[in-house]
């Protein structure tokens, strides 16, 4: 007897051309939607198993997901017991491609080792190995720049913790080099996101990156807030003891409306620095569960409103401005910093010929794409005998994976064959 699938993973099974991306909670059947997809691939768009690219995030995970689309194979040979298709996916799912990211881009790098900076006999370096090395290297590092008394980097330790603690700054080292392996091109990152400090030349703080998401935050806090006393004000209209209550709250909207239409760093500072909320009526004698839903109301906004107020629109254009820029300093000398224990950290590494995880994905991505004469980077001629070999790439457990993975996947993918399942995050 079949399974009675729902009318969306039905969709799931039988859509065709266009990536998918399926978001379900945990146990509500992504993994039986996708062994069942890749099914409907073998049995009726007669793709074979080894034309599917299937990934997914652990080894165990990788093995189940064979066995259960062997089980599947072998229950649709039970029904077609001459099917000689059916009985050929079988003998084709023991070189079909199925493994963790990690496996395939191993397979891709052994493949194409020429194409990078490491011997043939490479060795994965376990976690333990790998994070010794880290602090050998880093502790080298910090001792030649004491040796040189290099006067950015003793001012980048004394303003992370002084002289006689540098674990501080060991540690923010560490941690931004292992979150930008997880960014396709950790070096560009890097420099792209210091960048976005050297205000140098930008009069108007509005136009920064910064400055742009904290405007677009209070104008969305302020529209959200007028829409809210707008409400009230409807309810207070028509009850004449409450009229004063009532233009009370217009008074309100008229002030934010005045801030909404905005648009320099300066004159929003100047509306928001200056802004002050009319005195709450006297109402002893008034007697209104309406009124009291209103001042409840009211406040939460007066708060919300003031968090701007008192803690971001404390700085006219230049005085941000120049704030931002000095920090600019600060992060170029840890910029620099984390530059150089990559490049000492990527040398060890190749004394030793090992590699950790995360140079199997970059140096993945590194043979799949170039950049071309514009500076854009696109598919080299090895990512297009894959994209040419997979017909569809399935994703399982999509939640797990990061922007690396994603570029890698995407590279490899003919841009609408990419078939995704994860797990709602709650």
């Amino acid at each position: 007897m079949g399974t009675n699938w729902t009318e969306k993973q039905k969709q799931a099974i039988y859509e065709k051309d266009t990536n998918l991306l399926v978001a379900a909670a945990a146990g509500s059947g992504k993994t039986a939607v996708l062994v069942e997809r890749i099914i409907n691939k073998i049995t009726v768009d007669n793709i074979d198993i080894d034309k599917l690219l299937i990934v997914t995030f652990t080894n165990a995970s990788a093995t189940e997901m064979r066995e259960r689309i062997l089980e599947a194979l072998y229950k649709k040979i039970e029904d077609e017991p001459d099917n000689k298709n059916l009985q050929r996916q079988i003998l084709l799912l023991n070189k079909a491609n199925i493994s963790t990211i990690h496996a395939f881009c191993l397979d891709v790098i052994k493949n194409n080792f020429y194409q990078t900076d490491i011997a043939p006999n490479f060795r994965l370096a376990n976690t333990p190995e790998v994070e010794l090395l880290k602090m050998e290297v880093i502790e080298e590092i910090f001792e030649e720049l004491y040796e040189e008394k290099n006067k950015e980097f003793i001012n980048l330790v004394n303003i992370y913790g002084g002289y006689r603690d540098d674990e501080n700054l060991k540690e923010i080292v560490l941690k931004i080099y292992k979150f930008i392996q997880s960014t396709p091109f950790p070096d560009e990152w890097l420099e792209e996101n210091v960048e976005k400090f050297n205000l140098k030349n930008i009069d108007d703080f509005s136009k920064t990156s910064c400055g742009k998401v904290l405007i677009e935050n209070l104008k969305e806090e302020v529209s959200s807030s007028i829409n809210k006393l707008k409400n009230i004000s409807k309810k207070l209209k028509f009850e004449n003891d409450l009229e004063k209550f009532y233009f009370c709250i217009i008074d309100d909207i008229q002030k934010l409306e005045e801030i909404l239409v905005l648009n320099t760093w300066d004159d929003i500072y100047n509306a928001v620095s200056s802004l002050k909320f009319k005195t709450w009526p006297s109402s002893k004698n008034i007697i209104s569960e309406q009124k009291d839903i209103a001042k409840e109301v009211r406040d939460t906004i007066k708060k919300n409103i003031n968090k701007y107020k008192e803690k971001i629109f404390i700085y006219n254009s230049k005085q941000a401005r120049a704030d931002i820029y000095e920090m600019y300093g600060i992060l170029n000398t840890l910029k620099n910093l984390i530059y150089k224990f990559m490049q000492k950290y990527r040398e060890a590494k190749r004394e030793k010929n090992i590699i950790d995880f995360n140079d199997i994905e970059h140096y993945a991505l590194n043979i799949l794409v170039k950049k071309d004469e514009k500076g854009k980077y696109i598919a080299t001629d090895v990512a297009k005998k894959y994209q040419k070999k997979f017909e569809e790439i399935a994703i399982d457990e999509y939640q797990d994976s990061n922007l690396v993975q994603e570029y890698i996947l995407t590279t490899v993918s003919r841009g609408n064959n990419i078939f995704m399942v994860g797990d709602v995050k709650q």
